[in-house]
């Protein structure tokens, strides 16, 4: 499989094939979540991170940390962010890839492990 198709630009959200494989990854405080695939429009491997709770540096009160918040559920929206050139992309658009979008459903986390 090619590392990139060259496609227009195009803000839309594609059918996602079935034999596409997402990795979702959540972070050790569980505040991030990185999905990582390709993009079922320019096939380009994307790897998009995503924030999930309450950010920043954890606070210490009374010897407790902030605890980290419960498993993300259902899916996350993730966006095109190939970084390669597409046509037709407008210059003040923020997306840094083909302008597809789809939803990547959250496993749920198994006995002792964190998704």
């Amino acid at each position: 499989m090619p590392d990139h198709v060259a496609t227009d630009f195009r803000e839309y959200e594609p059918p996602v094939p079935p034999t596409d494989t997402f990795d979702v990854v959540r972070s050790e405080d569980g505040r991030w979540y990185t999905v990582t695939g390709p993009c079922p429009t320019c096939r380009a491997t994307v790897v998009f991170r995503v924030a999930y709770g309450v950010l920043g540096p954890t606070k210490r009160l009374l010897g407790r940390g902030r605890r980290a918040p419960e498993p993300l559920t259902g899916s996350i929206p993730v966006y095109c962010q190939c970084g390669y050139p597409h046509a037709e992309r407008p210059p003040e658009s923020p997306d840094s890839g083909c302008g597809a979008f789809w939803e990547v459903p959250v496993p749920a986390p198994g006995p002792g492990t964190s998704t």
